[in-house]
């Protein structure tokens, strides 16, 4: 299905401005045509959902981009994994320039977020999976 800038807004639950700004970062391609014939495709809506999803999990645009060229999706395959709501997506490594680490970044249930170095994984592997076993049997009961 085609959809005009304004309908691919409404639909995806965006602006029309979020969308040129997500094309001018390289996180969506440009539309077929231009101006007020530009006409956006349902792979631009599930780009868009997938784009949201990832920004739930506290991703931040430039890792969506190098996540998005990372791992190329088409078609059955974007779609799949916006419309699923239990696929899991995948640790998000945070890496910070003032302290030169990178951090992995997982969620527990839904509820609990842990952040941690894979050093401090290593030397704390016990403990981490102890409270993530806790986490879980919380949620359980």
């Amino acid at each position: 299905m085609d959809y005009k800038v304004s309908e691919l807004a409404e639909k995806a639950g965006v602006t029309k401005r979020t969308i040129h700004y997500y094309i001018s970062k390289g996180l969506l391609f440009p539309p077929k045509g231009s101006g007020v014939n530009s006409l956006y495709t349902d792979e631009h809506l599930e780009r868009i959902l997938l784009i949201k999803k990832l920004q739930e999990s506290f991703m931040p645009l430039s890792r969506i981009r190098d996540y998005l060229n990372e791992n190329p999706r088409g078609g059955e395959s974007i779609k799949e994994y916006v419309i699923e709501k239990d696929v899991a997506i995948p640790p998000l490594n945070i890496e910070s320039e003032e302290m030169g680490k990178v951090y992995y970044r997982e969620n527990v249930c839904g509820v609990f977020e842990m952040h941690y170095t894979k050093e401090s994984y290593e030397k704390n592997k016990f403990i981490i999976e102890n409270v993530k076993k806790y986490v879980e049997k919380l949620m359980e009961g």
